[in-house]
């Protein structure tokens, strides 16, 4: 196998007390954001409609937004579809006017702005509060089962000590993340819960290759101490490591950057899990894991 990066001696966790006060101050600063501000729930979860448009010519994203604040409608989730000049419109349930009427006027009020634009409803959907709560018991129901279920995994694979750091390290990787969407503001919708879920999953994928090398190593040194083994394994898997989130990031960062609008928080939310989760695979796994065999040893 070709190696990005050639062979590397670097202390990792001679340092670890600034990384767990890096990651402490990162947790807490997301719980406080939680806490206090809470996520920006999108239809998805909230309940509300779900409008499809057809427009008879490319229209801007922004002018269909301006149009929408003219109405009162501040917080809408606006996505271009691959399909001509179709547009996704959600809007939450709280922002709906009362007593009905709105459809018509939101017509009226295209055509009034954006001359020539034609605009035909194609679809109208309504996503009540009950279906919307089944929603957020599902979601959370799958978190559950899927952190574990990798404990579960990791510490027959292994042993209970990996499975446990390779689960905080992913709590730690989750909730940092969630953290930048509820200080960014970002829509939490469907695809922000598959973004989490993939961020999960590629924790998880991180600390096994980290655990499954200092378990390797622990096999063949013997005579070295788990703190010099743990290290090792760190500098072994770095190349593999460093090229596996570098190539996801580059995409999810295209993804980001040069996404249409419904993806664009997919890849902004699945970048800064990636960058979360590879800090965590390097600097925080192996050091939970050395820091727990100093204080319980174990035989091996």
């Amino acid at each position: 196998m070709i190696r990005f990066i050639k062979e590397t001696n670097i202390n990792f966790l001679e340092k670890r007390k600034i990384f767990y006060f890096i990651s402490l101050s990162l947790v807490i600063i997301s719980l406080i954001a939680l806490i206090v501000i809470g996520p920006r729930y999108g239809v998805d979860f909230t309940g509300g409609s779900l409008y499809v448009i057809r427009f008879s010519s490319e229209v801007a994203i922004e002018e269909i937004r301006n149009t929408l604040k003219e109405l009162n409608i501040h917080n809408p989730t606006i996505q271009r579809s691959l399909e001509g000049y179709e547009y996704l419109i959600k809007i939450d349930l709280k922002e709906l006017p009362y007593g009905g009427g709105f459809l018509p006027q939101l017509i009226e009020k295209l055509k009034e702005r954006i001359k020539g634009s034609n605009p035909e409803i194609l679809k109208e959907e309504i996503v009540g509060p009950r279906i919307s709560k089944e929603l957020q018991k599902i979601t959370f129901f799958a978190l559950l089962v899927g952190i574990g279920g990798i404990l579960i995994y990791v510490s027959f694979r292994f042993n209970f000590r990996f499975g446990t750091t390779a689960v905080l390290a992913l709590i730690h990787d989750a909730l940092i993340t969630l953290g930048f969407i509820v200080l960014t503001r970002t829509t939490v919708n469907i695809p922000i819960v598959a973004a989490l879920l993939t961020i999960i999953g590629y924790s998880v994928n991180d600390s096994i290759v980290v655990s499954d090398r200092v378990r390797e190593n622990l096999k063949k040194i013997k005579k070295e101490g788990f703190e010099y083994i743990a290290n090792l394994s760190i500098n072994e898997t770095l190349s593999r490591t460093v090229l596996t989130a570098l190539t996801t990031l580059f995409v999810s960062l295209l993804i980001w950057f040069l996404g249409t609008a419904d993806i664009k928080d997919f890849g902004k939310v699945l970048s800064i899990g990636i960058i979360t989760g590879t800090y965590s695979s390097i600097f925080i796994v192996a050091a939970l894991v050395t820091d727990w065999e100093k204080r319980h040893p174990s035989r091996r």
